[in-house]
């Protein structure tokens, strides 16, 4: 809140009049991980005298106090909570420029940070950084492969330069723009010597007396699974083991007879005739699985670089078929 040396709004262009140092914005940032002065002077190697000239400098620049004080440390109220995110995001990007130059100066041809859902990051997004490379050799490619929720999370910090994902609920997207592709369609897979591939193929009864492998519960896809077994008025799966990660479910498949539910596009490359897995046939009355429908996120205001946006238009294009096959 507020305090006594509050004096009414800033003016607009107050942040570039008030000469704040990068320095005002690394100790924001540590004061933020660390909620205690010395500590953050410390993690800056200055002494806590001169940090807190700082502090002073930046509450004088807005005119406000940025922090309580506690007994025990410091922490930030509204004010701060703004500021701290904002040094945040302009850190991260002088960080980037660092990263940028140093790959350009080495002869690299560019460098972006990709992130995707498991499905499309193990067929499209790896056609497209197979197509761009063959323009730019030299382009330096990170790619994150995790949930929708930490992939979003982390562009918004600006430490991706775009996503293969969904919007996660709760999330306000007013900052981000997003490209509807298509949805994730979803196989059942099993070790190819369980017993339920020598046999008629199973139906959703069969299926919920069977051990399972499975996203944990609340996830996208557990839900998913879920749902099938409850729309057939059947109580879901019991006996099941949790895992977010795909080499962690098969690894688990290939030593118990599992189950376990993937997106068929990222479980492919492991299910290739003569290989150690099998997806299970369509199963009888389930129709087609598959999960809410992805696409390409990037931070409305923020400008992709030369090299994120010949990659962004690359997974666009390897995506459009995959759309086109859902809509069909």
């Amino acid at each position: 809140m507020p305090g006594s040396g509050d004096h009414g709004p800033l003016p607009m262009d107050w942040f570039i009049r008030a000469r704040l140092k990068l320095r005002h914005l690394q100790l924001l940032a540590a004061l933020d991980d660390h909620r205690n002065l010395a500590r953050a002077a410390a993690a800056l190697a200055m002494t806590q005298p001169a940090a807190s000239k700082l502090i002073a400098e930046i509450e004088s620049m807005v005119s406000t106090p940025l922090f309580e004080r506690l007994p025990r440390g410091m922490e930030p109220n509204l004010f701060g909570e703004i500021l701290i995110r904002r040094a945040r995001s302009v850190l991260i990007e002088l960080e980037g420029a660092a990263r940028e130059l140093a790959a350009t100066r080495a002869g690299a041809a560019g460098q972006v940070s990709v992130g995707a859902v498991s499905g499309p990051a193990s067929g499209p997004v790896v056609r497209a950084i197979e197509r761009v490379r063959r323009t730019r050799p030299g382009m330096s490619i990170s790619v994150q492969v995790e949930t929708s929720g930490p992939l979003v999370a982390r562009l918004l910090e600006g430490r991706l330069d775009f996503a293969v994902a969904r919007i996660p609920p709760g999330i306000d997207a007013s900052a981000l723009e997003y490209r509807e592709m298509a949805d994730e369609e979803i196989g059942l897979f099993v070790r190819a010597s369980h017993p339920m591939l020598s046999g008629p193929p199973p139906d959703l009864a069969a299926l919920a007396l069977q051990p399972w492998v499975l996203q944990p519960p609340g996830t996208l896809l557990r839900r998913r699974i879920e749902g099938l077994f409850r729309a057939a008025h059947l109580a879901p799966p019991r006996e099941v083991l949790n895992t977010e990660g795909v080499m962690m479910s098969l690894s688990l498949i290939d030593r118990i007879d599992a189950v376990t539910a993937l997106s068929r596009a990222a479980a492919e490359v492991f299910t290739r005739p003569g290989g150690r897995f099998r997806m299970l046939p369509a199963v009888p009355g389930a129709g087609r699985i598959a999960i809410d429908t992805f696409g390409l996120i990037r931070l409305a205001e923020r400008p992709l670089s030369p090299a994120a946006e010949a990659l962004y238009e690359a997974v666009e294009a390897e995506l459009r078929p995959v759309a086109a096959r859902g809509r069909s």
